[in-house]
């Protein structure tokens, strides 16, 4: 019987490493759970809600401008993917980020439960775990995309993430909701465990070959011309730097102009790592993924997709204070509702992995989408007693919906760019689940408009997204999974 060498690897596979789609399974799925749990939109949604609405008083787009800074790092992946990809962390790319990244997010935590009752050093404190998470699941997304692509398994692999995810969410909701009557402690400490967890769990089941960080660069890298953006790139940028400055200029929308500038500032460091000179061997491998991603008209309207499907006017801080103010639902209550949303994801995932192998993307995307904004509605008829139905209604559909477009982002990141890629459809995905909800309380709050009225809203917006569904490319829509392109 003959054993592999340290030189050999599997055809396709990163280099230094030779995991098997199992152990990629493992990693994902303890990452994914890791770092969906251990959110404070998650098992610390209700405790840090109640803490801001109760304890501090704040307003209903205060408290969404407080999540929308706390969690604005899960922005920034696009960045940790290129350090992920292209910057070694003591010589490997994922091993040590993971590591440190969920070691330091558990820090973080137990520092939070100190300051909770200084609200500006609990923001601080709060963006950072967030951050040094965001460094986790970036390693956690690169993982899931180099198994897709690897094993051709993008919608098993994806609907195993959201099986995780689900379970996470069953089991955080509930736990948060009890947690919110106890001291904000409790729910830090055990965040912070399941961080170190992640961390234990990864030293001892990611095992991967040490890279040089400074290999000699080949022919084909040092006769790479210098990039020069496209002028789809520019008119893109200058367009979202204007729609920033108008809405900076309007005092009641100041807060989303603010945020689209750091959006853009974002896109511009990344956009000036392509365009600097160097012959740094670790900066030309990152502009080489930089040049294939600014060029990848692929990528691109995917991100536009899924920019547009998250950013509409959104319900998340809305639906707490109807719940508590309107409604008097106790924060047990309200996490066993956000729960079944959790349990009824697990079968939409499912019933997605079966799926995607029988019917093309396009029509998963639309129908579940489509299918989303519907169940949307049901919000119209929420009452105690209809409550858990709705739950059950929209996180079936939501699932559905959000498996549909993480197999289109999967499919639409280029090769060799995965850490990278992915975390730049995570990083629109991220930012507009945030603007959508900060943007949902502030129409809410500045024009008294009534929580029914932003339920048709945001159904009847979700469904206009889908015009843009005919934009996409064919070549990524009209495949089943295992398809190839030229299928």
């Amino acid at each position: 019987m003959s054993e592999t060498t340290p030189s050999q690897t599997t055809k396709g596979e990163p280099e230094g490493e030779r995991h098997g789609l199992g152990r990629y399974a493992i990693l994902v799925a303890v990452g994914a759970f890791a770092t969906t749990f251990a959110q404070q939109r998650v098992v610390a949604n209700i405790p840090t809600t109640a803490l801001l609405k109760d304890h501090f008083h704040l307003a209903r787009e205060d408290v969404a401008l407080f999540f929308f800074w706390a969690t604005f790092a899960w922005n920034l992946k696009p960045v940790a993917g290129v350090l992920t990809d292209a910057f070694p962390l003591l010589g490997t790319r994922r091993r040590h980020y993971m590591i440190v990244g969920a070691t330091l997010a558990g820090l973080c935590w137990v520092l939070m439960g100190t300051l909770s009752n200084e609200y500006k050093l609990l923001l601080i404190a709060s963006m950072a775990m967030n951050a040094f998470t965001v460094m986790s699941s970036t390693v956690m997304g690169g993982m899931m995309v180099e198994a897709g692509q690897i094993y051709g398994a993008p919608g098993r692999i994806s609907s195993l993430r959201q099986v995780v995810q689900s379970i996470a969410q069953i089991i955080g909701p509930i736990i948060g909701g009890i947690l919110a009557g106890m001291a904000f402690g409790y729910t830090t400490g055990i965040a912070a465990g399941v961080m170190f967890l992640l961390a234990i769990t990864t030293f001892f089941v990611h095992h991967e070959k040490k890279v040089s960080a400074r290999a000699p660069l080949t022919a084909e890298e040092l006769a790479r011309p210098q990039y020069k953006p496209s002028g789809r790139l520019l008119l893109g940028m200058g367009t979202l730097a204007a729609l920033a400055t108008g809405l900076l200029l309007n005092a009641d929308v100041r807060n989303i102009g603010i945020s689209l500038f750091a959006l853009l500032s974002v896109l511009v460091i990344i956009l000036g790592m392509a365009l600097v000179r160097t012959r740094n061997p670790v900066i030309v491998r990152a502009q080489g993924q930089l040049v294939r991603i600014f060029d990848s008209r692929t990528l691109w309207l995917a991100v536009f997709m899924l920019f547009l499907v998250y950013t509409v006017p959104g319900l998340f801080t809305a639906l707490y204070y109807q719940q508590t103010d309107e409604l008097k639902f106790s924060t047990e209550y309200i996490g066993t509702l956000t729960s079944i949303e959790g349990g009824v994801g697990i079968i939409a995932a499912i019933v997605y992995g079966l799926a995607c192998k029988r019917i093309p993307l396009r029509w998963l995307l639309v129908g579940g989408i489509g299918l989303s904004a519907l169940a949307t509605y049901s919000y119209l008829l929420y009452t105690g007693a209809t409550a858990p139905f709705v739950h059950a209604a929209t996180g079936f559909c939501g699932v559905l919906a959000e498996l549909a477009l993480m197999d289109l982002a999967v499919r639409s990141t280029p090769k060799g760019c995965e850490g990278l890629g992915f975390a730049l459809m995570m990083a629109i995905r991220n930012f507009g689940i945030a603007m959508s909800d900060v943007t949902g309380t502030l129409i809410m709050d500045k024009f008294h408009v009534t929580f029914h009225t932003m339920v048709a809203v945001n159904g009847t917006t979700t469904l206009l997204v889908l015009v843009f569904a005919a934009f996409l490319p064919r070549a990524v829509l009209d495949r089943r999974e295992g398809e190839s392109a030229a299928a």
